[in-house]
């Protein structure tokens, strides 16, 4: 019993370090989303004025494009280690 105890302790202790880290990851992918996106509406801007080339502003589409795209998996992954720790405490899915 006290190791089955042990086991699910452990079980609950290190989901809870993997939420933390995916909310981590999360604010730091949302972050660079925003930026990437406000670097693309500037580039934007620029293009129409001329003073950007079109490469620079493919790259940063591309570049705005990506980050959009971490932020979706880590949101993701955000919710993969709730619902994990959830199950480890023992709770129904919402």
């Amino acid at each position: 019993l006290s190791y089955e105890r042990e086991s699910a302790l452990s079980n609950v202790e290190s989901n809870v370090a993997l939420v933390k880290s995916a909310k981590m990851k999360l604010g730091a992918a949302d972050k660079r989303s925003n930026l990437a996106n406000e670097t693309r509406q500037f580039f934007d801007k620029s293009f129409r004025f001329g003073e950007t080339d079109l490469p620079t502003r493919l790259r940063i589409e591309l570049e705005a494009v990506d980050a959009n795209r971490q932020a979706a998996i880590a949101k993701i992954n955000y919710a993969v280690s709730v619902s994990n720790l959830r199950q480890a405490l023992g709770l129904l899915p919402e």
